[in-house]
């Protein structure tokens, strides 16, 4: 949509809306200032750090709104200059060299390590004595935002380490914008050089961010809608564009089926390129927003993207991949037929992320259901954090301790899944097989995560006139119709099959992983 150049209406607002929180931040902190040349630090520390909280979000207020009314000026006339051509809107797609996002985001950790730790620590000097005199124990959830606060600052460092180790990166783009349907290439830059220890992985996403609520149930929520990703070996001969810089090439096959990118930041569809590799020390992790557009040479991408890899030189071999610090899935050849096994607890990142979302929910559900029980309010609250919590609960269980194991021989597939003590197996005939197919998994951030699907026979038939359908209800619908149809068959994408092994992280390995499947079963 055309931003407006106007808004000094809402920019006055702001402005009036901050005013008394810097007032009163100024107020209180000449009031701290003076009782603490009074020698009262009891009183007058509090009354510093609270006039400083308030002083900084009053001030910041007033000049995020007139920064943002001088942006939408600028953005207006961008729009009016280069109309239909929305890429030119930012100066970094114009340019064809794009800025790394990890700048910005280590900017965003430092702003909420000190606001948790600010308002956090001040909430907690203010609450902790009374918590201690009254015994009250679940109040001391307010230990988590200085918590918190802390977490965000060590990621910060972190972050700051990593640029100062790296330099300042960008992504210089082969051609702007990017075509749909076509390729995307180009080489990310560094600012210092940078020697490979691990794998580099290079992945590229299609994102759909939404965000739903207002005040505080406000969310925002990312949809991955298509992903790829590729491995460099950790001896891949990475060029030097110039002394002192390291470059890594890129190239990616893109889908003609997926949305354009938006201009600005926001809801809607954001088109991302991520590097990261293991480093001793920070690791080396950047981020780049691409500019991903229908134009004129996507109606001629077919053509170009039948072009073999340029980067096929650099990809990792699947036994580097495979090997044992990255993979635990075990492949064997025994009396039985080809044995591939599953075993559980192999996504240690995933599993702890999910306990901790299920002790976090589970925590909030028994503290509020604590208060609602003391104050007389409604439980809705707790019983929606305690259903998310159960939810969580299940899904590290499974992460934590399910395994599965699929032995194929000539005339028999037999999956094996197994939780703890408990096991049950499947058997299915061989001639009965279609074949096997990679799923798109569970998303846990920005990693989506591969099953392993067995098809059978006439799968693919009733797949087919299941996307007719969809595509003669989408010919009909209007337009939100239309989108609930694109995303209900998206959701079904592919032929129905039998989840024979789930939560592969690694792209490359699922489908070496099909392959060797198809190749013990006789399919090609």
């Amino acid at each position: 949509m055309p931003a407006k150049s106007g808004g000094m209406g809402t920019t006055i607002f702001l402005i009036l809306f901050a005013t008394p929180f810097a007032g009163f931040g100024l107020l209180a902190a000449v009031q701290g200032v003076r009782k603490l040349a009074a020698g009262n630090a009891h009183d007058g520390l509090p009354l510093c750090l609270f006039g400083l909280v308030f002083s900084c979000v009053g001030f910041g207020l007033m000049l995020g709104a007139i920064w943002a009314q001088k942006k939408a000026k600028q953005t207006a006339a961008l729009q009016a200059r280069f109309a239909g051509k929305p890429w030119m809107l930012r100066a970094d797609w114009a340019e064809g060299k794009i800025k790394s996002a990890a700048t910005a985001q280590t900017i965003l950790y430092l702003v909420m390590a000190v606001a948790f730790c600010g308002i956090g620590g001040l909430a907690t000097c203010l609450a902790l004595p009374d918590v201690w005199r009254k015994k009250d124990y679940v109040n001391l959830v307010v230990l988590m935002f200085p918590a918190a606060g802390i977490v965000f600052l060590v990621v910060f460092v972190n972050a700051l380490r990593s640029q100062r180790r790296f330099g300042k990166c960008f992504f210089e783009l082969a051609q702007t914008p990017i075509p749909l349907g076509g390729a995307l290439e180009g080489m990310i830059q560094t600012g210092k050089p940078l020697k490979l220890e691990h794998e580099l992985n290079l992945k590229i996403s299609c994102i759909r961010q939404v965000t739903t609520g207002s005040g505080k149930s406000r969310s925002t929520n990312e949809y991955i809608l298509w992903q790829d990703e590729k491995t460099y070996s950790s001896q891949a001969n990475l060029p030097e564009p110039e002394p002192g810089h390291t470059g890594i090439p890129v190239h990616f096959k893109l889908p003609e089926d997926q949305p354009e990118s938006i201009a600005g930041s926001g809801d809607g569809i954001h088109w991302r390129l991520e590097a990261r590799s293991k480093m001793s020390g920070p690791n080396f992790h950047v981020i780049f927003d691409l500019p991903v557009f229908k134009t004129a040479d996507s109606s001629v991408a077919d053509t170009d993207a039948n072009e073999p890899d340029p980067t096929a030189s650099l990809l990792a071999p699947i036994e580097e991949i495979r090997r044992d610090e990255n993979s635990k899935i075990k492949i064997s050849d025994g009396p039985a037929g080809r044995e591939f096994y599953f075993p559980a607890a192999r996504n240690p990142g995933a599993a702890l992320l999910a306990t901790a979302a299920s002790i976090v929910c589970t925590g909030i559900a028994i503290a509020t259901l604590h208060v609602g029980f003391h104050s007389g309010v409604m439980i809705l609250f707790p019983i929606i954090f305690g259903l998310i919590g159960i939810l969580t609960f299940l899904g590290a269980l499974s992460l934590w301790f399910k395994s599965s194991r699929v032995t194929i021989d000539s005339t028999t597939v037999r999956v094996t899944s197994r939780w703890l003590i408990f096991s049950r197996t499947r058997e299915f005939s061989a001639s009965d097989v279609a074949r096997f197919a990679t799923k798109t998994g569970m998303q846990s951030g920005s990693q989506i995560f591969t099953d392993i699907k067995l098809i059978k026979r006439g799968s693919d038939d009733a797949f087919a006139a299941r996307k007719e359908k969809f595509q003669e209800a989408f010919q009909a619908a209007s337009l939100p119709e239309a989108d609930k149809v694109v995303a209900r068959f998206r959701e079904a994408a592919g032929p129905s099959g039998i989840t024979v092994a789930g939560s592969i992280a690694s792209v490359a390995e699922a489908n070496w992983l099909v392959a060797e499947m198809n190749k013990a079963v006789g399919r090609k």
